[in-house]
């Protein structure tokens, strides 16, 4: 066969690259979507990898009962929970309320002081609120292996890739202690499972598995945004690849324009909607549980600090008048003092 034959041959070969779309591409149809062949043997690699994850983060966690790194301010945020007092924090409140559902569970009372390097006393369930986050911390382990699987690797190759996780240092020692790191990691890899999982049923547009895993894929994204401001990235990546399916979607012309409708459609009220939707209710309940004066009182606002409890504000007239408390601060961003002596009297 000449040079040119086989040039000819070769352009009259169907693409065999497959695009991380949500929906099969000019040259993809459902016919050449490989099926996930999912049986007891990748429930039985799970529930492996599960156990030995449990026992990296869960072996003598209780050995040392002193307070660690960042437990004194995740511990403290989740007594101000349980005791209703208010506090004011740069990340958003998903992670502390599980943290503070941890401790109530344990049957934390909320007065405890979380010092830095003090011993837990013996009413605080300190082992059961570090487990509880080992155990959230250990879920990333199954959800990498049913990412790869969904990615189109072979058991062995979806095993090894959640063996790195698993005895990945970091992670593990993260697990260990009462932070946000391990609630945020898992929903950052509930939203990567969950998005890949959408990816692979791309040529069951609208069907009840696709909207499955596209509202799980909100709902993860929500719970990261939620935890952490980091949490960003991983709405920014699905983002990237959202937009890059509509654009391909907007250059076929074989899809009708009520069809890119519906996938807009679908996409808006899963991807920004349910994960809106999250951070607002979060806050809700934030809001709804710190209902007395607190720590935070000085960065809200005075209507605000009005509708707390035991707050003086509550306690006098909406207006300036004789007797009132009131607080001179400045309009900008930032701390700032005012400053006056003899001279400036």
């Amino acid at each position: 066969m000449s040079a040119s034959e086989a040039e000819q041959s070769d352009s009259t070969q169907p693409s065999t690259h497959k695009s991380f779309a949500a929906y099969p591409t000019r040259e993809e149809s459902s016919d050449h979507v490989k099926p996930l062949l999912w049986d007891h043997r990748d429930r039985i690699i799970i529930l492996a990898l599960t156990l030995l994850t449990l026992f990296t983060r869960l072996y003598q966690i209780g050995k040392r009962n002193a307070i660690y790194w960042d437990e004194i301010y995740m511990g403290r945020f989740g007594a101000q929970y349980i005791n209703g007092t208010f506090y004011h924090d740069l990340h958003p409140v998903a992670g502390k309320l599980l943290i503070g559902l941890s401790e109530y569970v344990s049957g934390h009372n909320g007065s405890f002081t979380y010092t830095s390097g003090a011993e837990y006393p013996p009413h605080i369930n300190y082992v059961f609120q570090r487990a509880s986050m080992a155990v959230i911390g250990s879920l990333i382990v199954p959800f990498a292996y049913r990412t790869c699987r969904f990615l189109g690797f072979g058991r062995a190759a979806a095993t090894m890739g959640a063996s790195f996780v698993l005895l990945d240092n970091a992670l593990c020692v993260l697990s260990r202690f009462i932070l946000l790191d391990p609630i945020l990691f898992c929903f950052i890899a509930m939203a990567l499972m969950g998005y890949a999982g959408f990816a692979r049923h791309r040529h069951q547009a609208f069907s009840a598995v696709w909207w499955r895993w596209l509202a799980f894929t909100g709902l993860s994204l929500g719970l990261a945004i939620s935890t952490k401001w980091i949490g960003a990235f991983v709405v920014a990546l699905v983002g990237l690849c959202t937009i890059e399916e509509l654009a391909i979607l907007y250059s076929d012309r074989k899809t009708s324009v009520l069809t890119q409708i519906k996938h807009w459609i679908a996409r808006v009220v899963c991807l920004i909607c349910i994960p809106l939707l999250v951070y607002l209710i979060s806050f809700q309940i934030h809001f709804a549980l710190l209902r007395s004066r607190g720590t935070g009182d000085y960065k809200m606002p005075s209507q605000f600090q009005s509708l707390q409890r035991n707050n003086v504000v509550s306690r006098q007239p909406h207006d300036v008048a004789i007797g009132s408390q009131i607080t001179i601060r400045s309009h900008l961003p930032g701390f700032g003092l005012i400053y006056a002596n003899e001279t400036h009297r």
